[in-house]
């Protein structure tokens, strides 16, 4: 784990949410995107999934083991170093509270989607319940790398 890192296990939305609010007060960063950077990235992700067709066939060269799927919801984590998907990289200028702004939106719109999803890049067909997990452990995945300033963390 990149030192510096703080461990997060958001168990829904709201939590993400609490979070935003207290880094959005002060914050700094340990890895090489800032705190706008990140958000747009889980923003922009989350909106190409809700965007997908639900029959889409993702790069099947991609997918985890079984046993490597099942241990990421076990401990709620992402491995570091998983491939960045093609265009999901975030723009240099991206202001935090924009950022921030842009992530709500799409947690609203995946909190509200009926689902059927297509299926994750790496972890296959899921259900609606295991999509909104997979989004907390993606967002607890990158906003560990942003660290609440001192008075910030509850």
């Amino acid at each position: 784990m990149t030192p510096g890192r703080r461990p997060l296990n958001y168990g829904n939305f709201e939590e993400i949410d609490a979070d935003l609010d207290r880094l959005l007060e002060g914050h700094e960063t340990v890895g090489a995107w800032t705190l706008g950077q990140i958000c747009h990235h889980l923003a922009t992700v989350t909106q190409r999934v809700l965007a997908a067709p639900a029959d889409a066939t993702p790069d099947l060269s991609l997918r985890l083991s079984d046993e490597d799927r099942e241990r990421i919801f076990a401990t709620r984590s992402l491995p570091e170093g998983l491939p960045l998907a093609r265009g999901m990289e975030a723009p240099d200028d991206v202001e935090p509270r924009r950022g921030a702004e842009m992530l709500r939106e799409a947690l609203a719109a995946m909190a509200a989607a009926p689902g059927p999803l297509a299926p994750h890049r790496l972890l296959g067909p899921l259900t609606m319940e295991r999509w909104r997990e997979v989004v907390c452990i993606h967002c607890g995945h990158h906003l560990s790398f942003a660290v609440p300033a001192e008075g910030g963390a509850s």
